[in-house]
């Protein structure tokens, strides 16, 4: 076995150091290049031995740090601690569980904040590559990559999709539920109010000749008639709890929460009374039927709406400006 000097040693240690650091250079150039189009900030390269973290300058400049920014020697918690304090125990916890041996990797997304007190979103991997005889760990490597513009993006796309899901919900006239979200919702509360043994009733509530209106106005101004009935109705069920919706033409359907039907009829002449009270365009009074159900556990949903639709046919035909329960 060839014997060096130690001169020769530290010359050839020198060499090896300099191939190293431009290996590394051309490795992070190569990732500088991808980042462009994959978001990828290079690999980084932990002793954790020393707490000495290699990484592509990109990971640092992200975050607004420059060379020049950074300490000499950068130890990992030079990053880590600036992982947002809502995501900090988790990122934590899973590298902890893989550095024991747990898990056979670690895979994590986070905020970290920038220099600025901005915040950006990582997306990291990291997994120990090389642990001693007694299982602790020696050296670990990742990659981490930028994904702050994708989340964004999610996050507005499902701003949208639940603005767009809202609007479909939502009657365009009245700003009530539409007929099909007003169903659901009946089916929903019946189903807790049966579970939990609590009171539930529901209104039909309806303009009296109102084809009558339509006739006589025309759509437009007879609309205004069951758009200003919406307000009222809004008003009456603010904050309560109570669910509203436009079940068909001029018909509304209410729900009332932990209501019984007695009431109920004290809630829906409420309403009628300041329908009766209320200013609209027309030469006389507009007046409302409503009629009454509480929900039994017994009936169908089909059922239910049945039964209250044949109360209210019948305050119809007495005429009008009454309630039925």
């Amino acid at each position: 076995m060839q014997e060096y000097t130690k001169e020769e040693l530290i010359l050839q240690m020198t060499s090896l150091k300099r191939l190293n650091k431009e290996l590394l250079l051309a490795l992070q150039e190569a990732e500088r290049l991808e980042f462009e189009w994959t978001k990828n900030l290079g690999q980084w390269f932990w002793d954790f031995t020393i707490n000495e973290v290699t990484f592509n300058p990109l990971k640092a400049e992200t975050l607004g740090y420059l060379k020049g920014d950074l300490p000499e020697k950068v130890p990992y918690h030079f990053f880590t601690d600036k992982i947002h304090p809502d995501d900090k125990e988790e990122v934590m916890q899973l590298m902890t569980d893989h550095l024991k041996g747990e898990i056979p990797a670690w895979r994590t997304k986070y905020r970290i904040q920038a220099k600025d007190g901005s915040w950006k979103v990582y997306h990291d991997f990291g997994k120990v590559t090389e642990r001693n005889e007694q299982g602790a760990p020696l050296f670990l490597k990742g990659i981490v990559f930028d994904v702050t513009q994708e989340e964004f993006e999610r996050d507005q796309l499902m701003v949208k999709n639940k603005n767009l899901s809202n609007q479909m919900k939502k009657d365009a006239l009245t700003s009530l539920h539409t007929r099909s979200s007003v169903i659901v919702e009946l089916a929903k509360h019946a189903r807790y109010s049966k579970e939990c043994n609590l009171p539930l009733s529901i209104m039909f509530l309806k303009v009296d000749k109102y084809t009558e209106y339509e006739e006589l106005l025309g759509v437009v101004l007879s609309e205004e008639i069951l758009k200003v009935i919406g307000q009222i109705i809004q008003s009456a069920i603010q904050e309560s709890g109570h669910v509203a919706g436009r079940y068909r033409e001029s018909v509304f359907l209410i729900l009332l929460k932990d209501i019984q039907k007695e009431e109920a009829y004290a809630f829906a002449d409420k309403i009628r009374q300041t329908v009766l009270e209320t200013l609209f365009d027309v030469p006389k009074h507009v007046t409302i039927s409503a009629a009454i159900s509480e929900v039994n556990s017994e009936e169908t949903i089909s059922e239910l709406i049945n039964n209250v639709s044949k109360k209210l046919v019948t305050a119809v035909k007495n005429g009008g400006n009454q309630i039925v329960i």
